[in-house]
């Protein structure tokens, strides 16, 4: 037992390095397309309510588009939906004019966006379990014509990606998992057009059991060659990260603990991180707290207050602050919401930058356990 641990060990710490180099590597890329911060967000409302922390905390359906590790540690059949809303935000940049004077130049405006997810765990002992995942994001409102008349039927921009995930207990406490992605995305130029790209995206994670209440992992996210867009200013690349968490449950009578913390390396942009924790009595009423510091590049059009026209600019987004949730379980059945800090821009060197709307995300979350298998059709 003694020598299997040390092998996991072992091999957790050479996916860490290795993965490491990719992410270092990754983060020195381009702007990253608008499918993967789509995939990052893939978390269902107990994640986003513990500050987003999911390498030791997920399991079953929640584990698909997360930490694959744990689809295996499935009670039973599962099939969960999950719906974020991403409101309007609306952001001013000021510089310092002649007279050293403060005065707006340009205007961040992201539409509002929602994402809806479905998942489906389904258990088969001791060869694994399996997931299957939908999820699809739109922005901006449904449009059924353009400007000519030409049907459309759509939404100016959206992300769709169909996934199969594959989870295995090897030993004693230590799990792997698999999740592959087919995408398809949606994105428009700074002049309107519109330009479709496709690809594959996988998920590979690793946990191990301390102990009864101790688990600790590792999730390397995003593995993929990019998205094939035929237009080659639209950002494509897929930057692949690594992600290494640590969750503690502790059960004290009616009363059950988890902490979770998660990082995501290299922090070249600042630290990276998810921290949370949620109190659940008597398996029936749960609460949740945490706090999230994360940042991204984006490519995104700027409004030019002084030309009136748009232009497309990269720049770090950051999202940093408390997250709060609550869950309910009635039976098999378990209802959960989250509030969650929304990405901003981060001002530059003689910038300020005030956010005249959109400050937080919600997410909701629907879940039940089958003792029996659900057919699917």
């Amino acid at each position: 037992m003694k020598y299997v641990r040390n092998c996991a060990a072992t091999l957790l710490f050479c996916l860490i390095a290795y993965f490491s180099v990719l992410s270092s590597i990754a983060a020195a890329a381009s702007t990253t397309a608008a499918a993967d911060g789509f995939l990052k967000r893939l978390l269902s409302a107990e994640q986003h309510g513990m500050g987003g922390s999911f390498v030791g905390t997920s399991h079953g359906a929640n584990a698909l588009g997360s930490n694959p590790a744990g689809i295996s540690a499935a009670a039973g059949n599962r099939f969960v939906i999950h719906a974020t809303r991403f409101p309007r935000t609306i952001a001013l940049l000021s510089k310092p004019n002649q007279n050293a004077n403060y005065e707006d130049y340009s205007r961040y405006e992201q539409r509002a966006y929602g994402i809806e997810t479905l998942n489906y765990a389904f258990p088969m002992g001791k060869f694994g379990a399996i997931g299957l995942g939908l999820a699809f994001e739109q922005a901006g409102p449904f449009r059924r014509v353009d400007h000519s008349g030409k049907a459309l039927n759509s939404f100016p921009g959206n992300n769709l990606a169909i996934g199969f995930s594959y989870g295995l207990k090897l030993f004693g406490g230590t799990r792997v998992g698999l999740d592959t992605k087919w995408l398809r995305s949606k994105v428009s130029d700074a002049d309107g057009t519109e330009h479709l790209g496709h690809g594959y995206a996988y998920n590979i994670g690793i946990s191990q059991r301390i102990g009864d209440r101790t688990l600790v992992g590792i999730v390397a996210r995003n593995l993929s060659n990019g998205l094939s867009f035929s237009e080659p200013s639209i950002p494509d690349t897929m930057a692949r990260t690594i992600v290494a968490g640590i969750s503690h449950r502790y059960a004290i009578s009616d009363v059950t603990l988890r902490v979770g913390l998660d990082v995501h390396p290299p922090f070249s942009d600042g630290i990276r991180a998810n921290v949370g924790g949620e109190v659940w009595y008597r398996h029936r009423v749960g609460a949740r707290i945490g706090y999230l510091r994360h940042t991204e590049k984006r490519y995104a059009q700027v409004f030019l207050l002084e030309d009136g026209a748009f232009a497309a600019e990269e720049r770090l987004w950051k999202a940093e602050g408390f997250c709060f949730g609550l869950g309910v379980r009635f039976g098999s059945l378990i209802l959960n919401v989250a509030y969650t800090p929304q990405f901003r821009p981060v001002a530059a060197e003689n910038e300020r930058i005030h956010i005249v709307q959109g400050d937080a995300l919600y997410t909701f979350s629907i879940g039940r356990t089958f003792s029996k298998p659900m057919l699917l059709f």
